[in-house]
């Protein structure tokens, strides 16, 4: 319970799990023109990385 107190683990748990998702919905939707799946994978990949780095952040701690 200790874990919820602490907002690193509360906001790198969501943008991973956010992130990841996007970085599926690249892949598994098909676009027919436009930027949508580059979008999708490009900010995916930015909170999957933010994510990780808060979840590393509260280990450390």
């Amino acid at each position: 319970m200790e874990k919820l107190n602490d907002l690193r683990f509360i906001i790198g748990l969501f943008f991973t799990i956010v992130g990841g998702l996007l970085v599926v919905l690249a892949f598994v939707l098909s676009y027919d023109k436009g930027f949508g799946k580059n979008m999708n994978l490009y900010s995916g990949l930015a909170m999957l990385i933010f994510g990780i780095f808060m979840l590393w952040a509260k280990r450390k701690a």
